[in-house]
């Protein structure tokens, strides 16, 4: 069905298309955390919204 490489990851990046823009980071999930936290408070445009926001913020945007 596709000629893609299992990656191992969450339910939607169970599969590595060619072509995905996903790649390993390499950063364990404590690294990743104290990056998150480091710009959760940083406001971005969000394409979701078509406003600013925090990254904080950004799940309930997405969700709600």
């Amino acid at each position: 069905m596709s000629d893609g490489k299992w990656s191992g990851g969450a339910a939607n990046r169970s599969w590595a298309r060619p072509g995905s823009r996903y790649q390993p980071d390499g950063m364990t999930p404590g690294q990743r955390h104290r990056l998150y936290e480091s710009v959760a408070d940083e406001s971005f445009w969000c394409e979701t919204c078509g406003g600013h926001h925090p990254l904080r913020e950004h799940r309930d945007c997405r969700t709600g």
